[in-house]
């Protein structure tokens, strides 16, 4: 699908700048010495192999672009349904993250890998049958983050549901995950360890002017 059936919310004079990366944190779908394109080399869905096994072989997506300006990625209807018999939002929410995060790995800094912090979705036309085509592309991106903007149609150039997400890029390791989720940790009990200890005295002085005098 063309990309001009839907304008770009960005003005085309002012491009997204990209950082540049030397070696990505995740395989590169080309052989090397190849030739071949990325959706051939890894394969006629266009899945690499990290994402093998993942949501995205559950719904049957199929990557048919690749890259930081632009990511294709489609769906069968069939198979994401709900109980009316049309297009599960929540699979339209999965194409949406799914499209969004291809695009911003392709874009990663050095030694990072993006995960999504935020994400917001319109659904505006239910699809109910063929395929539905995501379209991700840049609003921004920076060294820590990147937020990509995805359209949704259906086989018949209608907009199916539009889309962001936010990514915060991280480093590729166990160590990096676990960093932050420990800091987040620190953060929260920071901040319930003093309101656990006031409450108790507010409690008691609430008491004490609640009583009359004697």
């Amino acid at each position: 699908m063309s990309s001009d059936q839907f304008p770009s919310s960005r003005s085309a004079d002012v491009p997204v700048a990209f950082p540049a990366k030397a070696v990505r944190p995740f395989p590169d779908p080309r052989p090397a010495g190849s030739a071949v394109s990325a959706v051939s080399a890894v394969g006629a869905s266009g899945l690499a192999d990290s994402e093998r096994g993942t949501l995205m072989t559950t719904l049957r997506m199929e990557v048919l672009e690749r890259s930081a300006e632009r990511t294709v990625v489609r769906m069968p209807v069939d198979g994401a349904r709900q109980v009316l018999g049309i297009l599960h939002g929540g699979a339209s929410a999965a194409l949406i993250e799914t499209a969004a995060s291809v695009a911003a790995r392709e874009a990663a800094p050095d030694e990072t890998v993006p995960v999504g912090t935020e994400l917001q979705i319109s659904h505006l036309h239910p699809a109910q049958r063929g395929w539905v085509t995501a379209v991700a592309t840049p609003v921004h991106h920076g060294k820590r983050t990147a937020v990509y903007e995805v359209r949704i149609s259906d086989e018949d150039g209608r907009a199916v549901a539009r889309g962001t997400l936010r990514s915060l890029y991280i480093t590729n390791s166990d160590s990096g995950l676990n960093g932050t989720v420990v800091f987040g940790t620190i953060l929260i009990t920071l901040a319930i360890v003093p309101i656990a200890i006031a409450v108790p005295f507010w409690r008691k002085r609430r008491r004490q002017r609640r009583t009359p005098p004697a």
